[in-house]
C-alpha cells in the first residue's frame, strides 16, 4: 500500500530530525557539517539549529567567524531541502550529485563585537524562506539569529543536481 504524499506547499513539518538521518543525501561530511538539527521544513521554508562548539571550524580565537553565517544559511537550505524530498515528496530520493553556491546578494554579516560575544554552547537558529525552484537553480533567503537578535541574512541561489 502506497502512502499518500502531501504536496501542499504550505504544509510545514515540525519535528526535530538529527543531521545523521539526512547527511547521506548531501555532499558535506564532518567536520564540514555545521548544522545540528532540522527543526521544521516544507517546500518553501524551514528552520535549523546549531549549538556552537569550541572546536567548530566556524570559530576562531575571537569567537564566531562572521563569514561562517553564510555557510550556515547554505547548509540549512540543503538539509531542509533534503528533508522535504525524503519525508514529503519521495522517500526513495537519490542523493545530490552536485551542489554549488551560484550567487549571493544583500548579504549582511554580524560585527566583530557581536561575533566575539558568542560562545560555545550558544544556540543559533537558521531560518530559510522564499524558496523558489527554477530548474536546477534554487533561490532562497536565509537568516541566522541568536535569540531575538538577527546576526546575518542573505539571499542565495544554488545549483543542485540529483544522482540519476
Amino acid at each position: 500500500m502506497n502512502a499518500k504524499v502531501d504536496l501542499d506547499p504550505q504544509r510545514i513539518e515540525h519535528r526535530t530530525i538529527p543531521i545523521q538521518v539526512v547527511e547521506p543525501y548531501l555532499p558535506h561530511r564532518p567536520p564540514m557539517v555545521w548544522i545540528d538539527e532540522i527543526l521544521s521544513f516544507s517546500e518553501r521554508q524551514g528552520h535549523c539549529r546549531i549549538s556552537l562548539k569550541s572546536d567548530g571550524l566556524y570559530m576562531d580565537r575571537q569567537g564566531l567567524r562572521a563569514s561562517a553565517c553564510l555557510e550556515f544559511i547554505a547548509q540549512a537550505y540543503g538539509f531542509i531541502s533534503v528533508c522535504h524530498h525524503i519525508y514529503i515528496m519521495d522517500p526513495n530520493s537519490k542523493p545530490l550529485s552536485k551542489a554549488y553556491l551560484a550567487s549571493m546578494k544583500d548579504a549582511e554579516l554580524p560585527s566583530e563585537t557581536l561575533c566575539a560575544s558568542l560562545k560555545p554552547g550558544d544556540v543559533l537558529i537558521i531560518k530559510i524562506d522564499g524558496v523558489r525552484q527554477m530548474g536546477p537553480i534554487v533561490k532562497f533567503r536565509g537568516q541566522v539569529s541568536f535569540g531575538e537578535q538577527v546576526l546575518a541574512k542573505a539571499e542565495m541561489k544554488v545549483f543542485k543536481e540529483y544522482q540519476s
